[in-house]
């Protein structure tokens, strides 16, 4: 969940994601175009949190081929029913799915941290609605983004501390 949290991925892309996608050194993750919606490569910043959360997996399981492998299927991954049945068991059935998380961070993004939306869109890996745009606008903002990922996992790091 964190980690839905932290990357606001699509669900589908982080239970399917797997080790050699992921480059410690330069705290990136590479999502292939094949993975992807839109069907384009994909690069995810990496918080100082998630490379914590991903270094606590690869300890838990050093010989998967996935970050989250299946128990109950051999050399696969979890389900998208294993995210939303651990949301039904944290009391957020029919008020939170594995997609909730995206809009979660876009939001937030906007109005608390106030990165801008193109900045914020292009880390949902939305494909650009604009036929013209879309041929010339070709900007990765990935300094931002890379700031904006960190920034949106210490505000939620910050969340964690309030007592109530």
């Amino acid at each position: 969940m964190e980690m839905l949290l932290l990357t606001f991925v699509r669900t589908s892309e982080l239970i399917k994601a797997t080790w050699d996608e992921f480059d410690f050194e330069a705290k990136i993750w590479t999502i292939q175009a094949a993975r992807m919606k839109m069907r384009r490569e994909h690069i995810v910043p990496l918080s100082s949190r998630v490379i914590e959360i991903l270094s606590e997996l690869k300890s838990m399981f050093p010989q998967d081929e996935y970050l989250f492998p299946s128990v109950v299927k051999a050399h696969s991954h979890i389900s998208n029913n294993t995210i939303l049945k651990a949301l039904e068991r944290m009391g957020y059935k029919d008020r939170m799915t594995g997609h909730g998380f995206r809009a979660l961070a876009t939001s937030t993004l906007l109005e608390e941290l106030k990165y801008p939306y193109q900045v914020i869109d292009l880390q949902l890996a939305h494909q650009k609605k604009d036929k013209i745009e879309a041929a010339y606008n070709r900007a990765t903002f990935m300094a931002e983004r890379t700031e904006m990922m960190q920034a949106w996992s210490d505000y939620i790091e910050g969340l964690k501390q309030v007592k109530l």
